[in-house]
Order: C-alpha cells, then structure tokens, then sequence
C-alpha cells in the first residue's frame, strides 16, 4: 500500500469514525456538530451524526461488521485506482490519437507539396507538347511545299532541259 492511498481521505474519515466511536465527547460537547472535510472536490464540511448523549459510547447508525466495513473501504481505495487507471489509460490514448493526427496531417502536407509539384511540371509538360505539335505541323507543311516545288522543278527540267530526249 503507497502512502498516498494510506494517507486517503477515507482512511483519515475512518480513523476519525473510530476516535469517535472509542472515545466519546463530554456531557458538554454532546449536542454540538463534528465537522470534517470529505475529501472530495465539494470544499462543503460534512456534518457527522453519529455521536450519541449515552455515555456508555453507542451509536445511533446501525451495527457495521468491522470486516464489511475494510471491505468496503478496500473497494472504495480499489475503485479510485481503476478510475486513476481509466483516466491515466484516456489520455495515452488521447495523446496516441493526437499524434497519429499530427502525422496524418503532415503526411497530407507532404502529399499535397507533391501533387503541385507533379501538376506544375504536368503543364510545362503540356505546354512543351502542344509547342511541339505546332512546330510538327508547321515542319509538315514546309515539307510538303518543298516536296512540291521539288516535283514542280524536276517537271519542268526533264521537259525543257534535255531536248534531245524526245
């Protein structure tokens, strides 16, 4: 047992409970009030009602079997340890998901920066094809011409410049 769970608030109310139970107050002190905090997050004083006028030291609650009594104080120990344990679990859990965001998010940075870069070389792509579609073109319609003024040449030589073919 740590001495922060030993020191809880639930075991000081207990050890209180008992003074109390063991030894009760003086005949003057039997109608006033014991305050005590609860340890919770209310800073409200809780009122303990169990002090009797008898002297003899009874209480007015029911018999409590001091074993059901430890049993219940270990489950109450237990369940705030569980709870710890949740919260404690929550938030690794929490920050595991932060992360993979922080990642994610990265990651898309990273694929977004790729995809302008494709894009923008994609359109100096482009632009080169076209310009080169045109020069194609135009490299085709000079061809075309000279192969017609060529044929246009070699008609008119064969007929006027060897005359003695005929």
């Amino acid at each position: 047992m740590s001495p922060s769970s030993f020191f809880s608030t639930t075991t000081v109310t207990g050890f209180l409970d008992d003074i109390l139970l063991h030894f009760p107050p003086q005949n003057d002190d039997v109608n006033r009030p014991v305050f005590f905090s609860s340890g919770s997050d209310n800073s409200t004083p809780k009122i303990n009602t169990s002090i009797s006028g008898s002297d003899d030291g009874e209480t007015n609650h029911s018999e409590v079997n001091p074993i059901d009594e430890q049993r219940r104080r270990r489950r109450k120990i237990s369940n705030r340890e569980a709870a710890r344990r949740s919260r404690l679990r929550k938030q690794k859990h929490l920050e595991n998901l932060r992360n993979r965001l922080s990642r994610y998010e990265n990651g898309s940075r990273e694929l977004m920066k790729r995809l302008m870069f494709v894009n923008h070389h994609g359109q100096i792509f482009r632009r080169d094809n076209q310009r080169l579609r045109s020069e194609s073109v135009m490299l085709q319609q000079k061809l075309c011409y000279l192969h017609q003024v060529l044929e246009l040449h070699h008609h008119t030589l064969s007929a006027s410049a060897w005359p003695c073919n005929n």
